[in-house]
């Protein structure tokens, strides 16, 4: 797939998260006491949390995706958008020695920081990082009993083909557990359009109607979706560049009343 702006807009934005540990969707896991909020309230467990993956936590997250994927020993699982590592790291625990990790990231900065989090973990062998892009999978087709997901596909300018690649990846029967960001009602122009609310993960996202269309039309039955709102996500009162330019572009006013649109989802979904 050839590359658009809106990659080169999603790399450089979280280039400079990897860099300078600032953060996408939320606060970054530097371990305080609000950012550890924030990481349970989506689903992470203190256990995670304090555990060898939370290196790799960086505050991107909408959910959890390995705690709805149903995780079993000797897995092959690919992670759409891996960042650091704060998922594969998770799940390389219940995917054991037999288990294979295979995460794709189009940031190099990203998958650095991914690949050191994994040799110093200890999980070097079983879990690896390829760069790519979540519409043109590095990834053999059928290889992949699950494939999970966190908070990135609704950055993809083509959601459609991503899930396609992610159909194409899974074996028959195969399962996927995703968390996003989706909408109840279509953004304004203005915001659908600003880099500072893509980077911020709000202005790639769909609303749940045309989202579940792309998956049904990629092949995905038995559909599964719980909802919770993500206005806790965003955090107004933080310094972060990412909120402090959505704000700056918008006012305070607009960007509360769009994040009053957004929710976060938890979607299961299987290959037949």
């Amino acid at each position: 797939m050839k590359e658009t702006p809106t990659h080169t807009a999603v790399r450089e934005g979280y280039a400079r998260v990897a860099n300078e540990k600032t953060s996408c969707c939320g606060p970054t896991g530097r371990g305080t006491t609000a950012e550890i909020k924030t990481a349970t309230q989506i689903g992470y467990s203190d256990v995670d949390l304090a555990g060898p993956a939370a290196t790799g936590n960086l505050g991107l997250g909408c959910g959890n995706p390995t705690a709805i994927a149903s995780l079993q020993p000797g897995e092959v699982v690919v992670d759409l958008g891996s960042g650091a590592g704060f998922d594969a790291l998770l799940a390389a625990e219940k995917l054991g020695s037999n288990g294979r990790f295979i995460g794709v990231d189009m940031t190099p900065e990203m998958l650095a920081r991914a690949r050191t989090n994994a040799v110093n973990a200890g999980y070097a062998r079983t879990v690896e990082f390829r760069e790519g892009l979540i519409e043109a999978l590095p990834v053999a087709s059928g290889s992949a009993d699950v494939i999970i997901s966190n908070c990135v596909i609704n950055l993809s300018p083509d959601k459609k083909t991503a899930f396609r690649e992610a159909f194409r990846v899974l074996k028959p029967g195969g399962r996927l557990a995703i968390s996003d960001i989706l909408l109840t009602e279509p953004l304004p122009p203005e915001v659908a359009q600003s880099v500072a609310a893509l980077i911020g993960c709000v202005a790639g996202a769909e609303t749940e109607e045309v989202y579940v269309g792309h998956m049904r039309d990629a092949g995905f039955t038995a559909i599964e979706l719980q909802r919770r709102p993500a206005g806790e996500i965003f955090d107004f009162a933080t310094d972060d560049p990412v909120i402090s330019a959505a704000i700056a572009e918008f006012g305070i006013e607009r960007a509360r009343e769009v994040a009053g649109t957004v929710f976060s989802y938890t979607i299961r979904a299987t290959k037949p």
